[in-house]
């Protein structure tokens, strides 16, 4: 008997190794697929990005020279893939740059803006909340803007538009620097091409953007809106994103703009909207850090 005790004792433990080992085993692969399973919930569910997407619609107004049409296709492969609406202005079409407003032959900057707005109004008034104009040079966080739309509860029936301000020299108030683009919302759009041709719009080739629009929209009653965070820091960079580092303000932006500041440097938001590129092709380089890298032991936003 205590022979068959000796042979039955070294099974009996072996036997219950194995059905521990397996219970240990069939715990962990459980703890695994219910953290896989709360990850996968998770990103099912609904971000404050999706909803803004959705609550804040914004069309992107890009006006391009037809005869050099690269920087605007950087911009439909990249970041304006992120716009509700992505339309195009130029004098010639583009099999790539589709939708586009069909100005014929028109390389003039202040005549594409002009009819490209109009445009956006009449087919898009309807379908979006908010226009913004901005050069194909430029790199752009659409969820940056939308929050910012958000945070400050600027409302598409407001007769507003926003971006980087400058002070005029004779009203001593805001107007924005065309350069680093700019938002307009529904209703002041509505107001602008309520009378396009009314006697305060000057619609000649070579008038400056800038001088333009600010007289167009002040006639017809929109305001200029902040377009800084909650720090006070800017959201549409006025100057190239290198100089911004290396050589900072212009002598003629620094005394030129609305928020003074004490700094060599254009305080720029971490929830910067708008860059300025000196070399286009850049724009790939920013979608790749801003869209796909995720740094070590750092949550993605």
């Amino acid at each position: 008997m205590s022979s068959l005790r000796r042979v039955y004792h070294p099974i009996l433990l072996s036997t219950i190794a194995i059905l521990g080992t397996l219970l240990i085993w069939n715990i962990y692969i459980n703890q695994q697929y219910t953290k896989q399973l709360a990850i996968k919930q998770t990103h099912t569910h609904p971000t404050l990005q999706d909803e803004l997407y959705d609550a804040i619609r914004i069309l992107c107004l890009i006006p391009y020279n037809y005869k050099n049409p690269s920087s605007a296709q950087y911009v439909k492969r990249t970041w304006g893939k992120h716009c509700n609406y992505l339309v195009f202005v130029s004098g010639n079409v583009d099999a790539e740059l589709e939708p586009y407003v069909p100005i014929v032959n028109a390389t003039d900057n202040w005549t594409l803006v002009h009819r490209g707005l109009l445009y956006a109004y009449t087919y898009y008034h309807d379908k979006v909340d908010w226009f913004l104009k901005v050069e194909e040079s430029s790199f752009v966080a659409l969820e940056n803007l939308r929050y910012l739309i958000h945070r400050k509860q600027y409302k598409p029936t407001e007769a507003i538009y926003f971006g980087y301000e400058l002070k005029d020299a004779n009203t001593q108030k805001p107007y924005v620097y065309c350069k680093s683009g700019y938002v307009i919302s529904n209703e002041a759009l509505r107001l602008y091409a309520a009378d396009p041709d009314n006697e305060h719009c000057e619609h000649k080739v070579g008038i400056k953007e800038d001088l333009e629009i600010v007289r167009c929209l002040q006639h017809a009653g929109v305001a200029s809106v902040d377009s800084r965070d909650e720090w006070g820091k800017e959201t549409f960079l006025p100057i190239h994103i290198s100089h911004q580092f290396a050589e900072g303000y212009s002598p003629w932006l620094r005394n030129a703009s609305y928020h003074k500041v004490d700094v060599h440097t254009v305080p720029i938001s971490q929830s910067a909207i708008t860059f300025r590129l000196d070399f286009p092709p850049h724009m790939f380089n920013y979608y790749y850090f801003v869209y796909t890298v995720k740094l070590f032991g750092l949550p993605r936003p």
